[in-house]
Parts: C-alpha cells; sequence; structure tokens
C-alpha cells in the first residue's frame, strides 16, 4: 500500500493487539482493504478446544460456535479477534518468518487458520537469511494443504515478489480476478514509470558529466604530481 506509518512495528512479539485496516487506491478508487490482525496467542490450545466440540459441526461452524461462546470474551479473547477477521475476509495472507523453527504451535496456528474456510496464501519471508528453515516451512505448509507460497525478504525484496502474490491471489479468488488483474497492471505501469525516471536520470547524469569541462595550466600539465592530483579532483567533482 506504500503506507509507511500503517501500524506499529517492532522487533518483539505481541505487538500488534488489535485488528486495523488499510485500503489500497488505485485511480482514486479502493480496490483491496487490508487487515493487520495479531498473532494467536495460545493455538495450542485454542486447537484442542475446537477439537473437543460438536464433531458434527464443521470447522468453520466450530470457529463461529466459539466466537459466539464466553471463551472467545475471555480466555481466547485475541484469538477470537484473528478468527472474526479471517471469516469476515475473502483470503489471508499468512507470513511466515523463515529463522523461526517449526515449533508445534505454528503447526496448531496453520490448522486453526485453515478452519475458517478461507484461502490462505503464505508468504515466506527472511528467505535469505543465513539460517532460513525455508524448506521446513514448506513441509509442514504442503501438510496443512498450502503447496504455493510466495518469497519475499524485507530486507532486500524479490524483484516481482508483489506481481507474483497477487498473481496467486487472483487464482485463489477466482471471483475478484477482474479486480486484482487492475492491480497488477497498475503495477506493471508503477515499474514502467520507474524504469522511464531511471533512464532519464542516468541520461541526464551522462550528459552532464560530458558536458563538465576544467582547464589545466600548462606547467600544471607538465608536472606529473599537479596534473595527478587535478584529475583527482577532476573527478571527486564529478562524482558529486
Amino acid at each position: 500500500t506504500r503506507q509507511v506509518h500503517f501500524c506499529q512495528v517492532a522487533v518483539r512479539p505481541g505487538t500488534t493487539r488489535h485488528v486495523e485496516a488499510t485500503d489500497l487506491d488505485i485511480g482514486g478508487q479502493t480496490l483491496l482493504r487490508y487487515f493487520d490482525t495479531p498473532g494467536l496467542e495460545d493455538s495450542v490450545a485454542l486447537q484442542y478446544h475446537l477439537k473437543q466440540m460438536n464433531e458434527s459441526l464443521t470447522p468453520p461452524e466450530r470457529v463461529r460456535a466459539l466466537l459466539d461462546g464466553p471463551e472467545a470474551r475471555v480466555v481466547f479473547e485475541q484469538e477470537a479477534k484473528v478468527l472474526r477477521q479471517m471469516l469476515a475476509s475473502s483470503a489471508a495472507i499468512y507470513v511466515v518468518d523463515c529463522r523461526e523453527p517449526v515449533l508445534p504451535k505454528y503447526r496448531s496456528e496453520i490448522e486453526v487458520l485453515n478452519s475458517c474456510a478461507r484461502p490462505i496464501m503464505p508468504v515466506l519471508n527472511f528467505v535469505r537469511g543465513e539460517h532460513n528453515r525455508e524448506a521446513e516451512w514448506r513441509e509442514v505448509l504442503a501438510a496443512h494443504g498450502l503447496h504455493t507460497a510466495v518469497l519475499f525478504d524485507a530486507v532486500a525484496p524479490f524483484v516481482g515478489a508483489e506481481r507474483q502474490l497477487y498473481e496467486d491471489l487472483s487464482v485463489l479468488l477466482r471471483p475478484h480476478k477482474a479486480t486484482l488483474q487492475t492491480v497488477l497492471r497498475d503495477l506493471d505501469r508503477q515499474a514502467a514509470e520507474r524504469r522511464t525516471a531511471s533512464a532519464q536520470r542516468v541520461a541526464d547524469t551522462l550528459i552532464s558529466a560530458a558536458a563538465m569541462r576544467r582547464e589545466i595550466a600548462p606547467e600544471m600539465l607538465a608536472d606529473a604530481q599537479a596534473k595527478q592530483a587535478f584529475v583527482a579532483a577532476f573527478r571527486a567533482d564529478l562524482l558529486e
């Protein structure tokens, strides 16, 4: 969304405590709305609780029954914020820190999110980290039916990763394909504008460099040391 001030960001877990929304606007029109949610604080206990519910209920029905019960206001208050938003959304983007080991709580988290019966698009973040566990994460995601993932790195973003995300989402969300295609076209437009601006900047720099002139006195030109100092100063001026 290119909104650098959206949400509070910190290196410690549990920073996000509430669901916050932000819009993706193109041409003055809101095409998509993103919701940033808290994490599941106790996904293992939540998973166990859902499994103890009436077996005749489907997974989404169990989630709704939980949200209608007292546990959603006390024991699972934070988790309820996530589940309500999952049920109200068309899809979820599940961001994974690939540097983290695949702990039981993450397996439970994936299963709980799958219970909401919404398409989930994993985004594998920090995949360029020295000790990333991308292979392990892919294995556990596939075990829960999530076979497609977008590679990303918050420090050194992959070229085309954002475009790949929307392409994959358009497959998962067929009814919204036209909207997502509009986003893709706008991404292409932005990329073309960046290329044109970059080329213009390079051309302007080359023309300015080619037009740069400095005069040197004959006696200085004949002095090797003075000539070397002159050339060094010229290069310094050019780099500025």
